[in-house]
């Protein structure tokens, strides 16, 4: 409930009451009107700052918001509306309501910083990897996660947007730099890299989905493509990686591409086989162990290749 402080109590009105009724109330009244004249639209705002807040962007924290519009916009500026409309639409139809789109955008600046650090540095993480569970989502029997804010090792949708962005402004920015430079280009490279991100996704989907079919949040659509576009965090930075001398190129690719490898894999192991009836406990050793030979080539040669042919 929201306080309003122009609000009248009926003391108020009876005294307005007594003076309209004396020899001075028209001055009275004339005086008490500007008051009410100006509280009508102090009122009427603070009605209507509620439904304001829910029908646009639905965080109450204002670093959120400003997350999720900057990506939003990007992305929109980037592909155009109208593609952007059928993409969430898209996105909308597979992953649930939009509720729960902007749970991977609850995001800040020391998670970002930190995820970043992770992404690039996997192998001086030695905290745990598995996610948190929320409390309340528990007491109702279903299984769901604290946000990206709360815990560094949830997935998000920020990353991995904003990085494909970054990726392909820098990669035409080298393009212009070699005098090559082709306002078409920006097109080719992003077609291109969405069909390579769209074969990477069906190639872990479907791997997951063969070997082993849970009901785990970690194997929903949306968390994968958030953890397959983590790759664009080292595909950038290779971007940035000098030319010459060439063996200190190569072990700067060789190097962000493994450390991706471990990321990727020990993100989605240690959190596949989690879900609200507990029941991972009934799967087989034998599933569990070919699960992780495909995360393992997944993660390691896969990747490799696939971020090789990108960058």
């Amino acid at each position: 409930m929201s306080y309003n402080p122009y609000a009248y109590t009926s003391n108020d009105v009876s005294i307005n009451d007594r003076f309209s009724h004396e020899t001075g109330g028209q001055f009275a009244s004339s005086r008490e009107r500007p008051i009410m004249q100006e509280a009508a639209p102090q009122g009427h705002f603070a009605s209507n700052s509620r439904p304001a807040q829910q029908d646009g962007i639905p965080f109450q924290n204002p670093t959120t918001s400003m997350a999720y519009q900057l990506g939003q916009s990007a992305f929109t500026n980037f592909i155009g509306q109208q593609n952007f409309s059928q993409f969430q639409e898209t996105v909308t139809k597979a992953a649930g309501s939009s509720s729960s789109l902007s749970h991977y955008f609850q995001v800040t600046t020391s998670y970002v910083l930190r995820k970043l650090q992770i992404i690039v540095l996997p192998f001086f993480k030695k905290a745990s990897w598995q996610r948190i569970p929320d409390t309340q989502s528990q007491a109702s029997g279903s299984l769901s996660f604290l946000p990206p804010k709360d815990d560094v090792n949830s997935p998000d949708l920020y990353i991995p947007i904003m990085g494909l962005v970054t990726y392909i402004l820098v990669w035409n920015m080298q393009k212009g730099l070699q005098g090559s430079f082709n306002p078409e280009n920006l097109y080719y490279k992003l077609s291109s890299t969405l069909a390579f991100v769209g074969l990477d996704l069906v190639i872990l989907k479907l791997g997951l989905y063969l070997l082993v079919n849970v009901n785990s949040p970690t194997s929903s659509l949306t968390e994968l493509v958030c953890y397959v576009g983590y790759k664009f965090v080292p595909l950038t930075l290779v971007l940035f990686s000098p030319n010459r001398p060439l063996y200190i190129s190569m072990a700067a690719k060789v190097y962000l591409f493994i450390a991706f490898g471990v990321f990727l894999l020990r993100s989605v192991k240690f959190n596949l086989f989690m879900n609200a009836n507990n029941d991972m406990a009934n799967i087989k050793k034998s599933t569990v162990r070919k699960c992780n030979y495909f995360l393992f080539v997944y993660g390691f040669f896969w990747q490799s290749v696939l971020m090789w042919l990108m960058a």
